[in-house]
């Protein structure tokens, strides 16, 4: 048997990050403008950006200083990185509470963020590989996407914008999993408040981890995983998926 026809025998996951894996550029700050374009009063989010890499940077200067191995070199391996990525869960955890705090999402509905990420474009051939998967008769495919975005709307909008067969008659779905905003159950609209779901690169592997073992569970194999992203945060992800991929032009 083929190592082709082998994997075809097995339980595939294809999953996928987001923002400038399968975007071509990052939309965080299209999400936050949905509600800025509403409420134009509401601190602009470059402020948050800022304010954001003043935590990163004193984040970065604390690690090097207190990771020192010899000299001015600090150690570099697998454990040294899940290490690295888990310690930046406080900065991140506080870039949300910030945005929570301030109500910036607040006021918005479904209906416009899914308007919003419908103005998002794909990277050329990325809807159409995810079609191949979900329409495949030959491979049993999840498919699904793990982001640190702030919108399941938004990401959805932007599949359906650039041609992804959601509800097609053999479409599967795409599971998503990310940050999401939370609504008035009466009148539809955010309340502002962002739970910190998925912040930190172990989060996403953990995502991960959930799909296979239901399926695992299920079919009694464990999946084949296919695994596409473009920094650092999809690093841990990377390294532990059968085939990973590597996209975009991040440093």
């Amino acid at each position: 048997m083929t190592a082709a026809k082998a994997i075809r025998r097995l339980p595939l996951v294809l999953a996928l990050d987001f923002d400038k894996t399968l975007t071509t550029h990052d939309t965080i700050s299209s999400v936050a403008a949905v509600a800025k374009r509403i409420h134009p009063e509401r601190a602009d989010f470059q402020w948050f950006v800022s304010e954001y890499m003043k935590d990163y940077d004193a984040f970065e200067h604390a690690w090097t200083a207190n990771n020192k191995v010899s000299g001015s070199e600090t150690k570099k391996d697998r454990a040294c990185l899940d290490k690295y990525l888990e310690a930046m869960r406080p900065v991140e955890q506080t870039s949300l509470l910030r945005v929570s705090s301030h109500g910036v999402l607040a006021g918005v509905t479904v209906d416009d963020l899914f308007a919003a990420g419908r103005a998002v474009q794909f990277r050329p051939g990325a809807a159409r590989t995810i079609n191949h998967f979900l329409r495949s008769s030959d491979i049993d495919c999840t498919v699904c996407i793990v982001s640190v975005n702030w919108s399941e709307s938004f990401i959805r909008g932007a599949l359906s914008a650039n041609g992804v067969d959601l509800e097609g008659p053999n479409a599967q779905g795409v599971d998503i999993y990310c940050n999401d905003m939370l609504f008035d159950a009466e009148t539809g609209l955010s309340t502002g408040q962002l739970p910190s779901t998925m912040v930190v690169a172990g989060d996403k592997v953990n995502a991960i981890d959930a799909v296979k073992r239901a399926i695992a569970e299920t079919c009694g194999h464990s999946p084949f995983l296919v695994y596409a992203g473009d920094s650092l945060t999809d690093l841990p992800a990377l390294l532990d998926a059968n085939v990973g991929l590597l996209f975009g032009d991040s440093s």
